[in-house]
């Protein structure tokens, strides 16, 4: 098929990084703080660890903060619509949940991180489409790395970024060097 022909489906000289976008100030700085607070405070906190893969500790909002969900959920669907407009993403699902929305925490100092991978790696997570992030501050270290895009999102207060989990997205998030790291995060997913 001659490259003319293609003209309309694709995005001339679009590249995979096109494709991992980061949009600023998607939640309020004192949003992301009242969050912080919230969850520093909760006894629903859970250790996430796998052996040379992830450390974390989590909260999952979706169950345990339900009315925070109903708050933050519209948000995240505003920028998915943006980011289909940003990537020109016509073939999206007409059809969609989300997963659970997690906040997450990174301790520095080399204790937690998330190695290289991706979020889809089995028929379970098959179901996830795109994968969502909103940093909830800013600390040295921290960023979401993507070491084959050449491509690096260091966390800020409020900034969102999403991107396809598949296997042509690796990522890590690199260990916090000053403070803890705060995200919200989740996934699109087709429906069951």
């Amino acid at each position: 098929m001659k490259r003319s022909a293609l003209k309309g489906t694709i995005l001339a000289n679009q590249t995979l990084s096109d494709h991992v976008v980061v949009f600023a100030d998607a939640l309020s700085t004192a949003h992301c703080e009242a969050l912080i607070d919230r969850f520093e405070s909760s006894p629903d906190q859970e250790t996430c660890q796998r052996d040379q893969c992830y450390s974390f500790t989590q909260l999952d909002i979706t169950k345990n903060w339900p009315e925070e969900h109903k708050v933050l959920v519209p948000i995240f669907l505003n920028y998915f619509n943006k980011y289909q407009v940003a990537t020109n993403a016509r073939f999206w699902p007409p059809k969609f949940s989300f997963e659970h929305l997690r906040l997450k925490r990174y301790l520095p100092g080399g204790q937690d991180s998330f190695e290289i991978h991706v979020d889809v790696m089995g028929q379970m997570a098959a179901r996830r489409f795109m994968t969502a992030i909103v940093y909830l501050n800013a600390v040295a270290g921290g960023e979401t790395l993507f070491p084959d895009l050449d491509l690096s999102v260091a966390p800020e207060p409020g900034k969102l970024i999403a991107f396809p989990p598949l296997w042509l997205f690796p990522h890590a998030g690199l260990p916090p060097k000053s403070a803890p790291k705060y995200i919200l995060h989740t996934y699109l997913c087709y429906p069951s």
